[in-house]
């Protein structure tokens, strides 16, 4: 009997255990039932994740989701089968003593192109002005390892946020910001890419000042005052228009927001014009959209714009051509 009454104390201990929430290195903590998939525990809970610029890729032959983010300057991968609670899968990119950005590691953007993913991330360096890099893995978790060992965007201008855009005739295509802070009104380009995306094929092409859009007001930083541009993210819809999510701050509030304007041609080049109010009236933006596993529009952007922000990610609706208001 003592020995009876020793074994189920046992089991009922082990089982408390079990149950106890626990923290990774990231300081993320755990949910208390872990959904296991083949063999796998998805532990951490999407309300628990405190990090910028939320990228989703969705991976239909992992039928994975896969989040990289900016980790005291190294990227980190986090996988999940239902958008709700993650796996961290360690760092998906540490940049060796060679390579030319070592500061920044700001919005990292993973696409599946041509068999391949590659990792669009903004990095800058002493003496060199921020830009962007595009990185190669054979696997949408990393390792990824530099294309070419130099930012994409023109090396002269300071840039940010670059990410892909495939058009309808599968030319590739970089959406990038050249940032305000050396422009004053921030400026939103296109360039043609080559096939392989190692190089650009002609000059880049101005799509659109901040100030065009009605919605933007002024910010203040390091003595300079003027507009932002930030994440341009390109969505095609059925009929063949375009609509460009991207980022800046709010007129009327001063907060950080999602604009969007639409291409009704169809071309990246435009024209664009511009939604008169933003996508949100949260503190929050830097946005993409992707449909889900299931075929659902989601978005996903990081709210609020400060050192609590945490990923959003949630439905999205179009309507008359365009997406429809969140909040």
């Amino acid at each position: 009997m003592k020995k009876l009454k020793h074994s189920i104390l046992s089991l009922l201990l082990l089982m408390g255990a079990c149950i106890v929430s626990c923290s990774n290195d990231d300081g993320q903590t755990s949910s208390t039932e872990p959904d296991e998939v083949g063999g796998e525990s998805f532990t951490i809970p999407v309300s628990s994740l405190r990090l910028r610029d939320p990228f989703i890729l969705v991976d239909k032959k992992t039928s994975m989701y896969y989040l990289h983010f900016n980790n005291n300057l190294k990227i980190r991968v986090y996988k999940s089968k239902d958008l709700s609670t993650w796996k961290d899968e360690g760092y998906s990119f540490i940049a060796k003593s060679d390579f030319w950005g070592q500061q920044d590691f700001w919005a990292p953007d993973v696409y599946e192109y041509e068999g391949r993913y590659y990792l669009f991330t903004t990095f800058s360096n002493a003496g060199v002005k921020r830009g962007t890099s595009i990185l190669v893995s054979d696997s949408p978790k990393g390792p990824f390892t530099p294309l070419v060992n130099k930012a994409i965007t023109p090396s002269g201008w300071m840039c940010l946020d670059g990410s892909l855009y495939i058009d309808k005739e599968g030319n590739p295509w970089l959406l990038f910001c050249r940032e305000w802070l050396e422009t004053i009104d921030g400026e939103i380009y296109a360039q043609r890419l080559a096939k392989d995306l190692k190089t650009t094929e002609g000059d880049p092409y101005l799509l659109f000042k901040a100030s065009e859009a009605p919605w933007v007001g002024s910010i203040t930083s390091s003595g300079v005052t003027g507009n932002v541009t930030d994440a341009p993210f390109i969505y095609r819809l059925d009929d063949g228009k375009l609509i460009m999510l991207w980022s800046s701050f709010r007129k009327t509030d001063g907060k950080y927001a999602i604009g969007q304007a639409v291409s009704a041609s169809g071309n990246v080049l435009g024209p664009w014009v511009q939604e008169p109010e933003t996508l949100n009236s949260d503190d929050g933006g830097h946005a993409m959209v992707f449909k889900d596993l299931k075929g659902r529009l989601m978005i996903s952007y990081h709210a609020p714009n400060s050192q609590t922000e945490h990923p959003v990610i949630t439905p999205i609706y179009i309507k008359d051509g365009k997406f429809v208001a969140l909040n």
